[in-house]
């Protein structure tokens, strides 16, 4: 039995040669894995390869100039892939498990029906639906109907695995063309052929072909929406999963430069690159949703049931106004601030609806791999006895059809929810949809006035939050490469540059890796503006804040340097340079921003209590007091100077003013730092047992003996400076420990 892992690995092996151009080691190890697959066509295509390989070097090393060698070790490095392909493909379709290859064999053992077949099929269910619906209204109608959806449904999961698990083009002749009839078939509906999209998509995913991107290169010219936005979210991925093998197949390199000189693509294409972008953040959206507000919420509910009377809720006036009590809980809860950041994620286009709706996607109903790629449809078979309820009324078709906030995965799992309720609950919710439908289509049109191509943009967005679904939720989703674990790095895709070196598109491109904190790819790109453009301050002012954020301070003081070239005198810019040399250990450049930042910001304490801190590094504690005391009298929290204050007049030896504010501080939660500074202050002034009982405070909140004893010794120096003999330091920790003993003995039992 033939391994698939040891398969795969061969595989992997040889790109890996191919990548660093050693071709001799890919056709070595091209032998080992044919002459597994025992195939006598594949052994006579590897020796021509080797021959044709021998050659070109041959007349290399003799010196004779060929103009076409580029042209010929393109061809060969090519051949070498498409043959690695082949051979592998026919080991795994013979031994692997996994579901592609495993839906390869089940086709194999029937009659295939041809993409030609299909159409004809489609066009003929197309003609039967509407004689069908020329028929007086009835069972009869009902159930023929039913029987016609049912056949067309059938026929749709038959094509999408046909094309699926199809064949290299290379292979099969005529693939490609029938392949562009079935698109270009006016009688094959819109739905029937996003299927094929998604089903090739997933195809090229598996298994490489030029041919088939090139379909899909093809399909991003559709007119309808539905068509170009699988099309143009398909090759996303594409590009970005084989980005080693484009240099080798430049006409698919040329076709996509050709398509961004039209700016429609473009503006599509830029959409469905931050929509992954923002795909990736489902799971944090996900884990602040289940760590973070559901459990807060949770919590609030016994404390509004305690807080606010029962018939405040079962009053009239509780069902027609908020009662601000509730509001206020929430509020302080911090609750009310998460709902918001989630309501703005959700106006962005942020998929707030996964957490929810991954719970329902166990219903057999996405047992089938199909169906999770299924544009929403209420004629469906599976959902024919809910949409055929005449309660229902239209505005909740309409409702879930154009809903912009929920995608087509969702909308099958909320209608299949649905069916498994109790009918009287069923009625009851269904009537509160209708109800609201009408006020949601309203809405949507104002929005579609607001935003034209907002149509457009809510499909690409749908269709990869549907990707998303199935390959995050799928049952067998680790059968699949996860297209959404691949690096945020559209902006270094070769292929891509056309479109995304676009000045006003790299900058989008930019700013949702900024907004959504991949600071790492938001420096690449804006570096790249830079250097564009490189007279822009918030170019630099966003480089310097995302190499802060990694913790490059000397980077980010580089970038926010060269904003203040571009723009003088920026306050935030000068509060973050200040702060930059700081960190950096450089007080005196420090104070000088910072003195520039209070001709601009003369009352802001912050300020003053940075010059203040600039002053106490420098040891100059007198000017460093006089600013602390100017926090304290005019701040708004007097509380903030409190430390500074006691800590340098501590270190200028003004113990008096350091007792008074450290008595102030440890009035309010005091840390392990806090007792600690006033122990060494009573230790200064020769009231050791004083300095001992804050020292035992000390470290009962610092955790223990060995934490404490390690800050006591960082602050050694300082306390010589203050005039302490720190010889009397490991006498104070043994007395500390025979406190610790005392404390921790138990009387005997008599």
């Amino acid at each position: 039995m033939i391994n698939p892992t040891s398969i795969r690995k061969q595989v992997a092996a040889i790109r890996a040669h191919l990548w660093k151009k050693e071709l001799k080691k890919a056709i070595d190890q091209l032998d080992e894995l044919v002459a597994i697959e025992g195939n006598w066509m594949y052994t006579e295509r590897l020796t021509e390869l080797r021959t044709h390989y021998q050659y070109m070097l041959h007349y290399f090393v003799e010196g004779k100039q060929d103009p076409e060698r580029q042209a010929i070790y393109r061809k060969i490095t090519r051949d070498i892939y498409t043959l690695t392909d082949d051979a592998s493909s026919q080991l795994l379709t013979r031994n692997c498990p996994s579901f592609f290859y495993e839906q390869t064999r089940n086709l194999s053992r029937r009659t295939a029906t041809t993409l030609d077949e299909f159409a004809e099929i489609f066009a003929k269910q197309a003609d039967t639906f509407s004689f069908i619906g020329l028929l007086e209204e009835g069972e009869e109608k009902k159930e023929r109907l039913n029987q016609n959806q049912v056949s067309y449904e059938n026929r749709v999961r038959e094509m999408f695995y046909t094309v699926y698990t199809s064949p290299p083009t290379r292979g099969v002749n005529g693939l490609i063309d029938s392949m562009k009839r079935f698109m270009e078939n006016q009688l094959v509906s819109v739905s029937a052929k996003g299927m094929f999209l998604t089903a090739l998509t997933l195809n090229i995913l598996q298994r490489f072909d030029a041919g088939k991107v090139n379909l899909l290169l093809n399909a991003c010219r559709c007119p309808e929406p539905e068509l170009f936005s699988r099309a143009i979210v398909g090759l996303i991925p594409i590009f970005q999963t084989y980005r080693s093998l484009w240099p080798l197949y430049p006409e698919c390199s040329n076709r996509l430069k050709l398509l961004s000189d039209d700016p429609s693509f473009n503006r599509r294409f830029i959409t469905g690159i931050t929509g992954f972008i923002q795909a990736h953040e489902t799971e944090k959206i996900t884990k602040r949703l289940k760590e973070e507000i559901l459990p807060e919420m949770m919590k609030l509910s016994p404390m509004i049931g305690k807080k606010i009377k029962l018939d405040e809720w079962m009053g009239e006036a509780g069902f027609k106004e908020k009662n601000p009590e509730w509001q206020k809980i929430i509020n302080e809860s911090g609750l009310s601030d998460k709902l918001q950041e989630l309501s703005e994620l959700q106006m962005e286009g942020a998929d707030v609806f996964h957490s929810t709706f991954s719970n329902l996607k166990s219903h057999p109903f996405f047992l089938e791999m199909s169906n999770w790629h299924l544009p929403f449809d209420p004629r469906h078979s599976a959902l024919e006895s809910l949409f055929s309820d005449q309660l229902r009324g239209n505005s909740m078709i309409d409702l879930m059809l154009e809903s912009a906030l929920i995608c087509d995965s969702d909308k099958y799992s909320f209608c299949l929810s649905i069916l498994v309720m109790p009918n009287r609950y069923r009625k009851m919710m269904i009537g509160q949809l209708g109800a609201e439908g009408a006020e949601i289509k309203k809405m949507q049109e104002e929005e579609q006035v607001l935003n034209p191509y907002q149509k457009e943009e809510t499909l690409i967005k749908q269709y990869i939050q549907n990707l998303y679904r199935f390959f995050k939720l799928h049952p067998r989703r680790a059968e699949f490469s996860d297209i959404f674990e691949l690096p945020l790095d559209y902006h270094r895709v070769v292929p891509f540059y056309p479109i995304v070196r676009q000045s006003s598109h790299l900058e989008r491109i930019a700013l949702h890796y900024f907004e959504k904190n991949n600071f790492k790819e938001a420096i690449e790109a804006y570096t790249l503006l830079a250097a564009e453009r490189g007279n822009q301050s918030e170019t630099w002012q966003k480089i310097g804040y995302s190499k802060q954020m990694l913790g490059n301070i000397e980077g980010a003081l580089e970038a926010y340097l060269h904003a203040d070239l571009v723009e003088e005198n920026n306050t935030w810019i000068l509060n973050r340079i200040a702060y930059c040399y700081r960190v950096l250990k450089e007080p005196i450049t420090a104070l000088e921003y910072y003195r520039r930042l209070e001709q601009f910001r003369p009352d802001d304490m912050a300020v003053q209590l940075n010059i203040g801190h600039c002053y106490l590094e420098l040891k100059r504690y007198d000017e460093a007091l006089n600013y602390y005391f100017k926090v304290e009298l005019l701040g708004n929290v007097a509380s903030r100077a409190w430390r500074p204050i006691a800590w340098c007049a501590f270190l200028s030896r003004k113990q008096d003013v350091a007792r008074d504010y450290y008595a102030r501080v440890l009035e309010k939660k005091p840390s392990a730092h806090d007792y600690l500074n006033a122990g060494n202050v009573e230790v200064c002034v020769g009231n050791m047992k004083r300095g001992v009982e804050l020292y035992m405070l000390s470290k009962q909140k610092a955790g223990g003996m060995e934490a404490f004893q390690t800050m006591l010794y960082d602050d050694e120096k300082e306390l010589q400076e203050a005039g302490v003999d720190t010889a009397i330091l490991p006498i104070i920790l043994d007395a500390m420990r025979y406190e610790e003993e005392k404390g921790d003995r138990v009387p005997a039992q008599g």
